[in-house]
């Protein structure tokens, strides 16, 4: 309740200091939750730990964050080291490099509801907040390098995992370069493009969470990954699209480490489907729902093109 009042406190604030308040008011309110399942099994500190280490990452973030936006607003202050303060306190938030792993330290140790939390409705109050601050051209330089860094190292690394919690927290790195991106190019395409993405892994968490089918499991991080004729294509064409009018050689990256990611995508799909081959109806329903939605989220687009 807390996280989600926190994040539209965010969204709805016209100032960079009622935006640094809801993303506050939503970090400490996801503390708690982070920590409900482990209430349940208090042998295993997983979640405990998972939340100690994201709380340390988290509060530094803020810190520099906070530090370098007040020295900015209200000192007028436009050094290079405040600018790097504030890019610093950028990566410390959002887990890109040289800060990613704790991405998927948190991911590996959380629950299925703090994965939620942490992957995707963490990730959208700070990106909110870079696409309107007007950021200097080396600050926006610096940060889109950085996250396509991430995604390179993502999309690497997540090939020796051999669990689906760290699969999905490379995922989520591997994602920071369209994100971060498109909120620095156009906010609207951000939002668009992490509608789909928050659909998509909605629907995949709880389904590792109920054990749905293993073909449903799947066609979910098929789509992540971008495979046609699935949703995930579309949300990765439109990004695309839109940086294609900025840096060829930007798309060009991102794509080629969309295939590439496909790789790692592959390996956790077969295993996944030889353990449980069996599909149920409803599974049945969402999956082909995930291919006929595609067409229809992208006339959202329609408008923008």
């Amino acid at each position: 309740m807390f996280s989600g009042f926190g994040v539209m406190t965010a969204l709805i604030s016209k100032g960079v200091i009622g935006v640094m308040m809801g993303m506050e008011i939503a970090f400490f309110g996801v503390i708690p939750l982070m920590l409900l399942s482990g209430i349940k099994k208090p042998n295993n500190l997983n979640e405990a730990e998972a939340a100690l280490v994201y709380f340390l990452f988290q509060s530094m973030g803020s810190m520099f964050l906070f530090l370098s936006l007040v020295l900015v607003i209200f000192s007028r202050f436009q050094f290079a080291f405040v600018w790097l303060m504030f890019i610093l306190g950028v990566a410390l938030k959002l887990g890109i490099f040289p800060f990613h792993t704790w991405v998927v330290t948190v991911s590996g140790l959380s629950s299925w509801l703090g994965i939620l939390f942490v992957l995707v409705l963490m990730k959208l109050a700070p990106y909110w907040m870079l696409s309107g601050l007007g950021l200097p051209l080396f600050t926006v330089i610096v940060l889109v390098v950085l996250s396509c860094i991430t995604t390179m190292l993502g999309s690497i690394a997540a090939c020796n995992q051999s669990t689906l919690r760290g699969v999905l927290g490379y995922s989520s790195l591997s994602q920071s370069g369209f994100m971060m991106s498109l909120s620095l190019v156009n906010v609207y395409y951000y939002l668009w493009y992490f509608m789909v993405y928050s659909i998509i892994m909605c629907v995949l968490l709880i389904s590792c969470w109920r054990k749905s089918s293993a073909l449903m499991v799947m066609s979910l991080l098929a789509s992540l990954s971008g495979v046609p004729p699935l949703m995930g294509m579309y949300m990765k064409f439109g990004g695309l699209y839109c940086l294609s009018g900025v840096s060829i050689s930007l798309c060009v990256f991102l794509m080629l480490w969309s295939l590439f990611g496909f790789f790692y995508y592959f390996n956790a799909l077969i295993e996944i489907f030889y353990s449980n081959p069996e599909v149920g109806k409803k599974d049945w329903g969402l999956i082909m729902s995930n291919v006929f939605l595609g067409p229809v989220v992208f006339i959202g687009l329609a408008p923008m093109m």
